[in-house]
């Protein structure tokens, strides 16, 4: 079953559009580290035989994707699976290639990850991408055939875990898949790279310095690239651009006035006004925005308050003139 199917739903949702071009990328991990949980008895290595002949059938039945003749590949479809395949939405691919191989029964039966090259249409956008397709084939008769077998877990950005059981009595491959408010979960996955703040202060006219923190609780990885300003005397570094699950760093903001670079010092005490730095988060194309603002002026000093009153003394009384 192609793990994508749900992207058509994220159409009513600006917010998720913007994750969703780089969501294949983590579908490709999460399916990869799937893949990965596998029984006991499975074997690491097939008899030469066994495994030169699955991928024939393999690659005859990919290869019909590939050609566009459809029914070519429903020749290797086992009997009992026929109905399924036919339900299945059929895309045809620019090209394929076995990534690994699980057996069991005895190699009787085996899983496939296939990585599949074909063109990733959004909003009238065609992008090529490659993405990771998981078939099951048993042998019937001496002969591999595809297998549908229905999945208790799929990949799903959507999901803290990377993953969401599939429901046990759905009526369709996709239903409990998507969640329901997609806009809202459009926004909870952005919302888990965050900034401790966006907003940073540097004195120009003395040296100074301000840091922001970066946080990932996204279920993998993420990557941080600046896109900082021209600016002498201005040094912006992140502590480590590549963040695992639950990882934070910093962004540090230092303003020297002994730098090299700065040509005139009198001019960059004088420097005021605000800078933009960019954080752009990979794979989920966020750009995070920090504000860099200069202040060429200590600020006032508190004015001193005047001293407490003393003790009233009564003026003089003068009597008032003899008529």
């Amino acid at each position: 079953m192609r793990t994508l199917a749900f992207s058509s739903n994220l159409r009513n949702s600006r917010k998720a559009e913007r994750c969703a071009n780089h969501l294949l990328a983590l579908l490709l991990l999460t399916g990869i580290t799937a893949f990965g949980q596998v029984p006991s008895d499975v074997f690491d290595k097939a008899p030469p035989a066994i495994d030169e002949a699955l991928r024939a059938r393999v690659g005859k039945f990919y290869g019909a994707f590939v050609a566009g003749k459809f029914k070519d590949a429903y020749l290797l479809v086992a009997d009992d699976s026929q109905d399924k395949f036919f339900e299945l939405s059929k895309d045809q691919y620019k090209s394929f290639e076995i990534i690994k191989i699980n057996y069991s029964d005895n190699f009787t039966k085996a899983t496939v990850l296939t990585a599949i090259k074909s063109d990733w249409r959004w909003h009238g956008q065609v992008t090529l991408t490659t993405f990771p397709l998981t078939t099951n084939w048993e042998v019937i008769d001496g002969q591999w055939f595809w297998h549908f077998v229905r999945p208790t877990m799929v990949p799903n950005p959507f999901s803290p875990t990377g993953f969401v059981p599939v429901p046990a009595e759905s009526t369709t491959d996709n239903a409990g898949l998507i969640p329901k408010d997609i806009a809202g979960a459009g926004r909870a996955i952005l919302s888990k790279i965050a900034l401790d703040k966006s907003y940073v202060q540097l004195r120009s006219y003395e040296a100074s310095d301000d840091v922001v923190h970066v946080r990932n609780d996204m279920p993998g990885q993420i990557t941080l690239k600046l896109d900082k300003p021209d600016v002498q005397g201005l040094t912006v570094t992140i502590g480590k651009p590549a963040l695992l699950a639950h990882e934070e760093t910093t962004i540090a903001f230092a303003w020297r006035l002994d730098d090299p670079a700065i040509q005139c010092v009198g001019c960059a005490k004088k420097m005021s006004g605000h800078r933009s730095v960019q954080v752009h988060v990979v794979p989920t194309g966020q750009v995070l925005s920090i504000v860099v603002d200069f202040q060429n002026t200590p600020k006032s000093a508190q004015p001193v308050p005047p001293p407490a009153p003393g003790p009233q003394v009564p003026a003089a009384q003068v009597p008032p003139p003899q008529k």
